[in-house]
């Protein structure tokens, strides 16, 4: 395997920034959340995601003042004041969103630009007893249609109403290995790279089409499929099961790619304080192993597996993928650097951009590459990468309305292009519409 090791250094502008970013989210003080009884009035859950409560400032802000950040990132209004923003999916004109409430559980929000606000479309149901502790990844084959995965292990698929109707229709699909387990975290691990132990769901959809959907939870991967031309379920295709011991773990985390022989499928293997990258592809020929790592001995680094490549950098999971073209795609691991990986029949190159070292204590978690930019999100701040590959840099993007640290987690920064991007997390949904 040949890696390029590409440093891709910002200004010292950059390094103070993030800096700021991360004392701020170092602090003592912690704010408290309500916790949220479960439908069936037992244990209380608390969703993840820092301080629910934005300094008086940033408040004082939103209410008074400019409406956008000096980088054009724009406040929207939500519909309740304790929404954790999980992912969100835009289109032209709209968004769609999921986003997890101590109060109100599992919700799903769509934005439209000629409203410019949010609304619920959900029904209800995903927070029925059992359910709604936690949100997976969402995908949208069209703006019609919706799916998500929601805990314990469930995938919910929502279709757009026809007029006269108004409310959207939900169905719920139980995904085969769903857990009765109580832990309450089942397909949602923590993630030490991330904010000091954030979770990081295993469990979400995506797809090449509304005709090839896939999902993932824990170490599974699962393709909405008809077998002897019954009706289509959710049918397991592959399963990461080859850990090192009883205490060791394996997640698929994220899918990407461009057409149905071209699917990649990104994970990790988790340790109790150290994870390595996995990266699974799917062609014509069926799913390979095409990178891995075996954890070493505390705080030593991802060493090769026999017969997998192992990517370079930072040791962590890689989270967030993003296919750039066939054979192509770009990715976060370790919560820190950016990998671009190629494949040329059965051989892969990586390129490793990194983040300047002071982004590592403030926790990326989302990338997205629009326009020929690629835009990462972390704890408090947006980066704004040119050219990281051939010798750019990375630039904050400004997404404070009074210039001081939002000091709350961006859990997800995607867009159409560089005049259709988001910015979601807690509390907050920020839209740029400039480039």
């Amino acid at each position: 395997m040949r890696a390029s090791f590409i440093l891709a250094f910002g200004p010292v502008a950059l390094a103070l920034a993030l800096a700021a970013v991360a004392c701020a989210a170092s602090g003592d003080d912690k704010d408290e959340t309500t916790p949220r009884p479960d439908a069936d009035g037992g244990e209380t859950v608390i969703p993840d995601g820092g301080t629910l409560e934005a300094d008086a400032a940033e408040e004082a802000a939103v209410v008074d003042g400019p409406k956008c950040s000096q980088a054009g990132w724009c406040v929207t209004s939500l519909p309740d004041p304790d929404l954790l923003m999980k992912d969100i999916w835009p289109l032209s004109g709209r968004a769609l969103s999921v986003a997890e409430s101590p109060t109100l559980g599992v919700k799903v929000l769509e934005w439209t630009d000629a409203e410019a606000k949010w609304r619920y479309i959900d029904d209800g149901t995903q927070n029925e007893s059992g359910l709604g502790r936690f949100v997976g990844k969402l995908w949208m084959p069209n703006e019609n249609e919706l799916y998500y995965g929601v805990s314990p292990g469930y995938v919910v698929h929502g279709t757009r109403p026809v007029p006269p109707a108004t409310a959207w229709s939900w169905t719920r699909h139980r995904l085969a290995n769903s857990s009765t387990s109580v832990d309450p975290d089942d397909g949602n691990p923590s993630y030490w790279r991330l904010n000091n132990g954030s979770r990081y769901p295993a469990l979400g959809v995506w797809g090449t089409s509304r005709d090839d959907v896939y999902a993932w939870f824990k170490n599974t991967i699962f393709h909405w499929t008809s077998l002897d031309g019954g009706a289509p379920e959710w049918v397991a295709e592959y399963v990461a099961s080859d850990t090192s011991g009883p205490m060791e773990q394996l997640h698929i985390l994220g899918a990407a790619g461009t057409s149905a022989d071209d699917v990649w499928f990104s994970g990790g293997r988790a340790g109790s304080f150290a994870g390595c990258a996995i990266l699974v592809r799917k062609t014509a020929a069926g799913y390979k192993r095409v990178a891995d790592g075996a954890i070493g001995s505390f705080n030593m680094p991802c060493t090769a597996r026999a017969g997998v490549p192992l990517i370079g950098g930072i040791d962590g999971w890689l989270t967030d993928i993003q296919a750039l073209a066939p054979n192509e795609l770009v990715a976060l691991k370790g919560a820190r650097d950016v990998v671009r990986i190629s494949a040329d029949e059965d051989s892969y190159s990586v390129a490793l951009a990194p983040v300047p070292t002071t982004a590592a204590s403030a926790g990326l978690n989302s990338l997205s590459v629009e326009g020929g930019n690629l835009w990462l999100g972390g704890m408090g701040v947006v980066l704004r990468g040119t050219g990281v590959f051939d010798g750019g840099a990375y630039e904050v993007s400004t997404v404070s309305l009074t210039g001081a640290p939002l000091g709350r987690p961006i859990y997800q920064v995607r867009g159409t292009s560089n005049t259709n991007l988001w910015a979601i997390g807690v509390r907050y949904a920020l839209h740029k519409t400039t480039p």
